[in-house]
């Protein structure tokens, strides 16, 4: 088997767009190394085409009859050698799959339990609507419906409802709301992984006292004080209760990424990197109680590390997790047939310094691979919603020696 045809184009007029797509998708199936044939399509476009997105899936549906595609509207889209915002572009990929090896879900078409029964999903690409009410549960149902409990994808951002209308998402057709996406049988091989590009502060900690989202103490002292401690700001700071001056002796160079907290279950494995932790914001502090409020719920026991994000240790991290992906495809004697990122939107050229900087890296890594992405508002892999982080996935075969 071949590998999945890709393309990406930016033009005003929507049409000229998918018109340009298309003619490198021709050009491709006539190329060696190629599929010809496809049945599952992923496209992204960016804002200014949201409100255009039925439009276009109904373009390609006249021109491509017979592929059933699955998509979304967001703030960003890449391919491996482009990445696109805040112009009108388009980014797509043809996935050549057995018609039976895929299922395309919505809160029209839904996935469940009798459904995973039947099929034994594997894994599922997920797209979900930023105000979908309790996200996190719904994820964690979601990975239930597959054998592994491995999702990947994004909260969507782009237009409003109020400018898009209907057509945030695709899923065999133009939806809003709630998530979306398309769940893979066992047929599809998959590989992941996430990166996450931030850079511990000091040690790691243990939750000894959380209410609500907020962290009372770590290691039974103080959180406020054993955060300063990390951050080594002189004692006459860490000893004040006095909120301004503590926020003006804070190191501004080295928190110019944001100052953030790393939670982990504390009976859950260890990753390498940061894999295993959300990353959440520091969103206050309380002077006289010695507490901090973060963007999120803490748990008693959970592990916990003071981090910022960095540009060298995100590419860093970004180089490992595309070693590992090349070094586990090498070992098991797979090629590559297409590949999948999702990126925070506060990394690229916000993180990176450069517009397509983490498509460099992962082409300079795993080659000339067909890539298609986004840019979200939250990242999915696994049950969990990330921030700042990258979720590559590839999609892989046995090597025909």
């Amino acid at each position: 088997m071949a590998r999945f045809r890709h393309a990406h184009a930016s033009h005003p007029d929507w049409r000229m767009a998918v018109d340009l797509a298309l003619v490198t998708l021709e050009a491709q199936a006539a190329a060696p190394g190629f599929a010809d044939d496809a049945r599952l399509g992923i496209i992204y476009v960016t804002e200014p085409l949201a409100r255009r997105l039925g439009d276009i899936h109904d373009a390609l549906l006249e021109r491509l009859p017979g592929v059933e595609w699955v998509g979304a509207s967001a703030r960003g889209v890449c391919a491996l050698d482009a990445e696109y915002q805040n112009t009108p572009a388009l980014a797509l990929m043809l996935c050549d799959l057995p018609g039976d090896a895929f299922r395309v879900f919505s809160g029209r078409a839904r996935l469940s339990a009798a459904d995973a029964d039947a099929r034994q999903f594997e894994a599922a690409l997920v797209h979900a609507d930023p105000a979908t009410p309790d996200l996190a549960e719904l994820l964690g149902d979601l990975a239930l419906l597959t054998r592994d409990g491995r999702l990947f994808g994004g909260v969507i951002g782009g237009a409003s409802d109020s400018q898009a209308g209907p057509a945030l998402q695709l899923a065999g057709e133009a939806v809003s709301g709630g998530v979306s996406g398309v769940a893979f049988g066992p047929e599809v091989m998959l590989r992941s992984r996430v990166t996450q590009g931030c850079l511990p502060l000091a040690r790691e900690h243990l939750v000894s006292a959380c209410t609500s989202n907020y962290i009372e103490t770590l290691d039974g002292r103080p959180a406020l004080d054993v955060l300063l401690d990390d951050l080594d700001l002189p004692a006459a700071v860490r000893a004040s209760r006095d909120g301004e001056e503590i926020l003006r002796a804070l190191p501004a160079d080295r928190l110019a990424h944001g100052l953030m907290v790393g939670l982990a279950p504390g009976d859950a494995p260890r990753g390498l990197g940061f894999g295993d932790y959300l990353v959440r914001n520091i969103v206050g502090i309380d002077p006289a109680n010695r507490l901090l409020a973060v963007a999120a719920r803490p748990q008693h026991g959970d592990r916990a590390v003071f981090c910022t994000r960095d540009q060298q240790a995100a590419r860093s991290d970004l180089i490992r997790i595309c070693t590992e992906l090349r070094e586990e495809v090498e070992t098991e004697a797979l090629q590559v047939r297409g590949a999948h990122y999702v990126s925070c939107l506060a990394r690229g050229a916000n993180l990176f310094g450069a517009s397509g900087a983490e498509m460099q890296v992962i082409a300079h890594n795993l080659g000339d691979v067909p890539l298609v992405g986004f840019f979200a508002n939250g990242e999915i892999a696994g049950e969990r919603l990330y921030g700042y982080t990258g979720v590559l996935t590839l999609f892989v075969e046995p090597r025909a020696d």
